[in-house]
């Protein structure tokens, strides 16, 4: 899954939120993967899994991203930053790392060194603070 699973996962774990996934195979290019509404508010996540700091963005997502934000968009990239155990690797990981879509061109840069996370959850998606992200998502 090159989402790591985290379309299901919002979807199922972020209660009271409408959900609508997103396939842009032929509708245009950047379009993040899910739109969610609820409590009045409208927003859009863009869904990464990585295994190592990099964050697959592409110019395309980068530049949907930024447009939709100067129009008062609203906007989030999750990625899920899980590795299996290795004896160059380390030990195994799994983890959420949230952010703001203002973020997207460091993501594209600095991958998850990028500074200005709105939050980071470590261990597997049931140790995840849902109630926590869906706060973010519409604060």
């Amino acid at each position: 899954m090159i989402d790591g699973g985290l379309r299901v996962l919002f979807h199922k774990n972020l209660k009271g939120l409408h959900w609508q996934a997103v396939e842009t195979g032929g509708t245009g290019l950047g379009i993040p993967d899910s739109n969610f509404a609820g409590d009045g508010v409208e927003g859009w996540v863009e869904f990464k899994k990585t295994s190592t700091m990099a964050v697959g963005l592409s110019g395309p997502q980068v530049g949907w991203i930024e447009s939709r934000l100067r129009h008062g968009g609203r906007v989030f990239v999750a990625v899920r930053h899980q590795t299996t155990a290795g004896p160059r690797k380390g030990p195994a990981s799994d983890a959420l790392w949230l952010y703001p879509g203002s973020e997207a061109r460091n993501l594209l840069v600095h991958g998850l060194r990028s500074q200005n996370r709105l939050g980071y959850w470590p261990g597997p998606p049931v140790k995840w603070n849902w109630s926590e992200i869906r706060a973010l998502l519409l604060s």
